[in-house]
């Protein structure tokens, strides 16, 4: 098993909490993270922006131990 760092940003974080660790399979992709999530909010899938350790991740991209995972949505504004 490994551990991820998700946080949630703006809209998503006042549903979901700002920050979370998820215990994941060795082998489970940001796509499982995401369908997972998914289930307590389906904006995350349909209307998030995700970053991997700050950065764009690749399509099907396996998580690693300790990655971080921000998620937020894809308009903020004040």
């Amino acid at each position: 098993m490994k551990k991820i760092i998700v946080k949630f940003v703006s809209v998503f974080a006042e549903k979901l909490g700002s920050e979370r660790i998820v215990e994941l399979d060795d082998n489970a992709t940001l796509n499982d993270l995401i369908e997972m999530i998914s289930h307590e909010l389906e904006d995350v899938k349909t209307k998030g922006l995700v970053f991997v350790n700050y950065r764009f991740p690749e399509e099907g991209r396996r998580l690693n131990d300790g990655d971080i995972v921000l998620i937020m949505p894809m308009y903020a504004g004040g």
